[in-house]
């Protein structure tokens, strides 16, 4: 379980903020003078592409506030740029271009994920990627923030997911806001913390279409998962598990696998159907051969991770039949590039 840390503002703020750009930063102003949570910190890089400069960031707190949820977290480092912190908002999006909008609290034992909220003029009450970002990067972290829908009650801890799906797992939920506040951006990670929109703009929001069921919002996690009395059906962003147009399983991919071969193991009985989905790129035929060979590297996977008796495994593709969303966007033929793993459950051995 990660715990919060907390540094003293001020001179050791600089050392925070080569933990998080790997490069040296001047110590922050004198208004920075209260501590800096630190629920957890992430690397990746740029656009999501290997090939460019790394992005360091943490996730500083996530508060109750009248309303509403606030979650602070600050990026920095040469791949911090704007556009390349995180995906661009869609055309269908409720977020304006440039909104610093992938900032999401996940709560796992209610099944929801929670993203920032918006208003009915399609503004959203989060930071801008200006406010966080530069061109070339930045050198020191500079601190962003979401307003997301208010949390259930009984939550004490949850998961913050951010830009390309990043996770930092247990982050405290707390009722006690940073300080001090400021009016400025950008705000320099030890400088105070981004001052909120206040309680009527938060209490005008909508939070209803912020708040999504996990087992429908298969845009966002690697995995989106549907249960019923009796049947789970676990769907795997293909992306993860392969390169485009390939079928041999990615180094990455094994992560996930394990995820989904742990539930077959406590959970599953019976036969599990591994079955294949393509977008509808390239030939009809083309895509129905891959279906099936994905499907297949999933089952021979899944089938060398689980030993539990009695479960067998099968495997079919349907190519690029049975889309779920429109193929022709990126977005939409992101999402029918799936391999979905279904089992009856019937517990543990």
């Amino acid at each position: 379980m990660l715990s919060s840390v907390r540094v003293r503002g001020g001179a050791l703020a600089a050392s925070v903020a080569v933990l998080l750009t790997g490069a040296v930063a001047a110590p922050a102003s004198a208004a920075g003078t209260d501590d800096i949570p630190i629920a957890g910190t992430f690397v990746y890089n740029g656009y999501n592409d290997p090939s460019n400069a790394e992005v360091h960031g943490a996730i500083h707190a996530v508060v109750r506030v009248p309303g509403g949820t606030a979650v602070y977290y600050s990026i920095g480092g040469k791949g911090a740029s704007p556009g390349a912190v995180m995906p661009t908002v869609g055309l269908a999006s409720s977020y304006p271009v440039g909104a610093a909008w992938s900032v999401s609290v996940v709560d796992t034992s209610g099944l929801k994920l929670y993203l920032p909220l918006g208003t009915s003029d399609r503004k959203c009450l989060c930071s801008n990627q200006s406010d966080i970002t530069d061109y070339g990067g930045t050198s020191k972290p500079e601190v962003g923030w979401a307003i997301l829908p208010p949390l259930p009650k009984d939550l004490k801890s949850v998961t913050v997911r951010f830009g390309f799906g990043n996770l930092v797992v247990d982050v405290p939920v707390t009722d006690e806001l940073p300080s001090p506040a400021s009016a400025k951006a950008p705000v320099i990670l030890g400088g105070g913390w981004p001052q909120l929109p206040d309680e009527a703009s938060i209490k005008q929001a909508d939070p209803k279409p912020s708040i999504r069921p996990l087992v429908s919002n298969v845009a966002d996690p690697d995995t989106a998962t549907k249960r019923s009395s009796d049947e789970t059906a676990i769907s795997v962003d293909s992306d993860v598990l392969f390169d485009y147009g390939k079928a041999s399983l990615t180094p990455k991919a094994q992560g996930t696998l394990q995820k989904v071969a742990a539930e077959l193991s406590a959970k599953g009985a019976g036969n599990v159907s591994v079955v294949g989905y393509t977008d509808s790129s390239g030939s009809e035929s083309f895509n129905q051969t891959l279906s099936e060979r994905r499907a297949t590297s999933v089952q021979k996977a899944l089938q060398k991770l689980v030993h539990k008796k009695g479960l067998t495994f099968s495997s079919s593709g349907k190519g690029e039949k049975d889309p779920v969303a429109d193929n022709a966007t990126d977005d939409g033929r992101k999402l029918n590039r799936r391999v979905t793993v279904t089992f009856k459950t019937g517990g543990g051995q």
